[in-house]
């Protein structure tokens, strides 16, 4: 329903500039890394012919502040405003009530797996949502083009040469970190003997349990929070009616650790030289035919401008651009002040170009550590509500089994929601350390690795 708008979003964007990482907001100096940064972005520049993007596909130039939204016909608008609500569920003045349940019927209630296609068939037969042939409702603009379950087929037509191409390419561009808790040792082992089946090697890095008796003030004063963070205001706002959220304790923990992931991947792509940052979360499954896959989707399909890739997301929301790839695009029909929140959920597998990763870290901070807006701590929901600030690309959910599965183990972050965070009166104390500090010393461990 948007495609008037896509010669414009079709137009050649050129690659994101690389930007000074620092904390987000808080005012305070970084020192500039501008040596390593500009041997990374040589580095991309002279690999991108032999392997790190299609060089041929256009990328989507996003407008700042774009955020789609439906245009339905006007019989249809009316009647998706009186659409019997969702009881339980937030409300907002012009809210799309065929399109909240065409979420939690289609995509929520199934893990993803049904295309929206499927989905608004699907809640159209509970009279919640138009039938698609009186107005089709694309949270995926072009759907033709990757909305097909049957595009996460295995490969099955991989010649020898290509799998050793493939390995010796992953070998050569990518380094792999995996999100573990300090004391989850039976998903570090899954992990572990997953990946070397793959043959890949992988760096750990320990996730935060912010339950944990002082690990918030902790946190706050290692820089891994903001210091404008104020985790009683947020969490106030988070249990209003409006945001209806139950706990956000785990959600501010899994915050600090994909963004301290993030850090450490810079650390270590300014050591090694590898222009590419997988970060995997420890109950991401790859797919036997991954590395071929992986390959497969840099070289012919991303195009040039991308910043973030995840390998996996559910409800994906923007437009496709390639058979395995959207563009991935903040929801216009949700609220800004909830983070556009209800789409493009997922953190599994993300992959990065380590010279722009800097720039993604620091637009991503400032997103997620807002106190008005909580929903932003999601880190999957907090880079799709930039995504027209990042060039932020996602394999649909829905393609089937595609990069990985998930849902293997449960996840403890609802747990960790639920509990009570220890301390967080004394947070205007705690004294950050400049993230710029974190990612030296993180880099100064990385060379000592190595030369062991």
């Amino acid at each position: 329903m948007r495609k008037a708008l896509l010669p414009a979003l079709l137009a050649a964007s050129a690659v994101a500039a690389l930007l000074l990482l620092r904390l987000g907001g808080d005012g305070a100096a970084a020192r500039t890394r501008g040596g390593s940064a500009a041997r990374l972005e040589q580095l991309w520049s002279s690999r991108a012919d032999s392997g790190l993007c299609n060089k041929i596909a256009v990328p989507v130039s996003v407008p700042a502040s774009y955020a789609p939204s439906f245009t339905l016909p006007e019989a249809q608008q009316d009647a998706c405003l009186k659409v019997p609500r969702k009881p339980g569920a937030p409300h907002w003045q012009g809210e799309n009530w065929c399109w909240q349940w065409m979420k939690h019927i289609g995509c929520y209630h199934n893990s993803g797996t049904m295309t929206w296609l499927e989905a608004q068939n699907r809640t159209a037969s509970f009279r919640l949502a138009p039938p698609v042939e009186e107005a089709r409702m694309e949270p995926l603009a072009e759907p033709g083009i990757c909305e097909h379950a049957s595009f996460g087929a295995p490969v099955d037509d991989a010649q020898p040469e290509e799998v050793d191409e493939a390995q010796a390419w992953f070998d050569a561009n990518v380094s792999v970190f995996v999100l573990n808790m300090p004391d989850d040792f039976d998903r570090l082992q899954y992990m572990t003997t997953r990946l070397r089946q793959l043959g890949i090697s992988f760096e750990r890095v320990p996730g935060i349990d912010m339950s944990e008796s002082g690990a918030y003030a902790k946190a706050k004063r290692s820089g891994l929070i903001s210091k404008e963070f104020n985790f009683s205001v947020a969490n106030a706002v988070a249990k209003t009616e409006y945001q209806n959220m139950e706990g956000i304790v785990g959600t501010v923990g899994c915050a600090a650790a994909h963004l301290r992931a993030m850090a450490f991947a810079v650390s270590q792509g300014n050591v090694t030289g590898r222009p590419l940052a997988l970060i995997l979360e420890d109950d991401a499954e790859l797919e036997d035919d991954f590395v071929v896959k992986l390959r497969r989707l840099v070289t012919t399909e991303a195009p040039c401008d991308w910043q973030a890739i995840s390998l996996r997301t559910m409800c994906p929301y923007g437009i496709c651009v390639s058979p395995h790839l959207t563009r991935v695009l903040p929801d216009g029909n949700e609220p800004a002040d909830r983070c556009r929140h209800g789409v493009n959920y997922g953190f599994y597998a993300m992959l990065y170009p380590a010279h722009t990763l800097e720039s993604v870290h620091e637009r991503l901070w400032k997103a997620v550590w807002n106190n008005s807006r909580p929903h932003c701590l999601d880190v999957d929901v907090a880079l799709a509500s930039i995504s027209n600030e990042v060039a932020y690309y996602a394999v649909p959910g829905f393609q089937n089994p595609g990069f990985l599965s998930t849902g293997h183990v449960e996840s403890r972050r609802g747990e960790i929601n639920m509990a009570w965070l220890d301390e967080p009166e004394h947070e205007e104390d705690a004294q950050p350390v400049l993230l710029t500090d974190v990612v030296h010393s993180m880099e100064q461990r990385v060379k000592d690795m190595m030369n062991n």
